[in-house]
């Protein structure tokens, strides 16, 4: 026997109906790219998003169509998303800061044949149509200026496409499992993949990203004002575009303005109640709101997801009133753990509950199965102490990349990371399987490595990546950069380190940088810091 329920396909744009529907009112606020932060709501921008459906199925795009977006976190973006997404036609999110050797091959790869841009986008837009011939037509996203001009073979506004065009228009429907949004990882592994999410998989996905518990604390949707500053083209903005829709949140958007100083701007100015970023960009944000003397009382919860997050931050976050949260995801699969509390660490001292935030990356959730498996595949037990490869599975899990044949699917997704799964179902990310340093047969632990050398007050950052070594066949080689007016010596460091590190670990070379080389993300890019100095140190020495 069946069950009798309605069959009405997940889309998208229920989430924009719901939101202009039942929330109309609450606002959704944009720096936009000329600096001008526009008001809105969601009533407003699903009329935008409706005008601009029904602009481009008369201008003869159809749900064939795929679009792509060269653009930040702006209304203007949003406004593509749920318009673009309404009709049925996949979007694939470019981000600008990738080069445009990768650019262009993402775009042929995904056949784009349409791209929307803005006024900072348009030199990268010009070098991409040099490039290529996939763009066939250009969109430029304006903000009341004139058109300017450009190279571009065929352009034209966004106002001057939706002219004369109401917003009377019945969003269509669709198979639930049709491509809606498109993200590339960001290469640091060799050329970027693609993500292909379905309109079902980012309903669910933005479901498990609001369930009670997902970041510790529940308040009444209107009153949550959630900013993502990680950026729209980077799994979706953490989901927060949808997300914020599905339950009435406030969306701040910090549009091109990335910068510390305008991001606490913002955060101070609409009252924001909760920002995910990598652990560095809340680094940047928390020394502005210091010397800036910004209080952000608003704040209650600051979500930290790609890298662990260093007891530095973490105090410093937890000491204004700020609780952390701890998550982890990826492109392939965002939100697939919730970043709560296991229950008995409400019964535990504080110091055991800092330990538990700082060491682990939440707790498995709902619509994402993980496991861990040794090198033959065999599962390992979570308990604690085994420690394996991470694999993960689910409705909200890449099964193939843009470009694979169906045979290439897989059951599980080796997700590249080495985790231990404990009874309360907490995860610790031990390390990438990419940077585990194998020395004499046992793993060094970059990630405690990294923390270990951040602790010192001398340390900004600091990056952990395996050298060749004649005996041990791998050793820890640290590189580190410092704190304005700060010095350290390698032998103080390493001493510094031997307090919470065996022995064996510690590094035999230590070199400091002027600059953290960092990927389009945030994230520190370790193929590029082999690259300049592991690699190059054994080219030098063959001589």
């Amino acid at each position: 026997m069946q069950g009798l329920m309605m069959d009405v396909p997940m889309l998208l744009s229920r989430l924009i109906d719901y939101a202009a529907d039942h929330h109309g009112e609450t606002e959704v606020i944009s720096r936009q790219i000329n600096g001008r932060v526009e008001r809105s709501n969601w009533r407003a921008l699903r009329s935008r998003s409706k005008q601009l459906a029904k602009s481009l199925l008369a201008a003869g795009f159809n749900s064939d169509t795929h679009f792509s977006s060269l653009t930040w976190n702006t209304i203007n973006h949003l406004e593509v998303f749920y318009g673009v997404l309404g009709i049925g036609s996949p979007l694939h999110t470019l981000n600008p800061r990738l080069t445009v050797n990768d650019l262009c091959y993402m775009i042929e790869l995904m056949a784009d044949t349409v791209c929307f841009y803005d006024a900072d986008t348009q030199a990268l837009a010009e070098e991409i149509d040099r490039n290529t011939d996939s763009i066939r037509q250009w969109i430029y996203l304006d903000e009341g200026e004139a058109l300017p001009a450009t190279s571009l073979r065929k352009y034209c506004s966004l106002s001057a496409l939706k002219d004369g065009v109401d917003d009377q228009f019945e969003w269509p429907v669709f198979d639930e499992r049709d491509a809606a949004t498109v993200c590339f990882t960001s290469g640091t592994t060799g050329r970027p993949k693609g993500v292909a999410y379905s309109h079902r998989s980012l309903t669910l996905c933005a479901m498990n990203m609001t369930m009670v518990d997902m970041y510790g604390s529940a308040r009444n949707g209107e009153l949550v004002c959630a900013m993502p500053i990680a950026p729209i083209f980077h799994a979706n903005g953490w989901m927060m575009p949808f997300s914020a829709p599905m339950n009435g949140h406030k969306l701040v958007l910090p549009g091109r303005d990335f910068s510390s100083a305008g991001v606490v701007e913002l955060m101070a100015q609409e009252g924001v109640t909760i920002a995910g970023a990598v652990p560095t960009v809340w680094s940047d944000i928390m020394a502005k709101a210091d010397s800036s003397e910004t209080s952000l009382p608003s704040l209650s919860t600051a979500l930290v997801a790609g890298t662990a997050i260093p007891e530095k931050l973490f105090d410093l976050l937890e000491g204004r009133g700020i609780g952390v949260r701890t998550t982890w995801g990826m492109t392939e699969v965002p939100g697939a753990t919730r970043a709560s509390l296991p229950p008995t660490a409400g019964e535990t001292n504080k110091a055991d509950i800092r330990k538990i935030a700082l060491s682990r990356q939440g707790r498995v959730g709902f619509q994402a199965d993980l496991r861990i498996v040794d090198e033959e595949g065999n599962c390992l037990t979570h308990d604690g102490i085994a420690s394996g490869i991470l694999q993960v599975r689910g409705p909200i899990v890449a099964a193939r990349y843009v470009g694979e044949s169906e045979d290439q699917a897989v059951q599980w997704l080796d997700t590249g990371d080495i985790a231990t799964i404990y009874p309360d179902s907490t995860i610790q990310i031990v390390d990438r399987a990419k940077d585990v340093i194998k020395s004499g047969g046992e793993w060094i632990s970059s990630p405690q490595l990294e923390a270990a050398a951040a602790s010192h007050p001398a340390v900004n950052l600091a990056a952990a990546v395996a050298a060749p070594h004649p005996r041990w066949q791998e050793r820890p080689f640290l590189l580190c950069t410092l704190n304005a007016n700060q010095e350290v010596s390698a032998d103080a460091l390493r001493q510094h380190m031997a307090q919470t590190l065996a022995k064996w670990w510690l590094p035999e070379d230590i070199k400091f940088i002027e600059e953290m080389p960092l990927t389009a993300t945030g994230k520190i890019n370790k193929m590029r810091l082999r690259q300049l100095y592991v690699q190059a140190s054994i080219l030098e020495e063959k001589g």
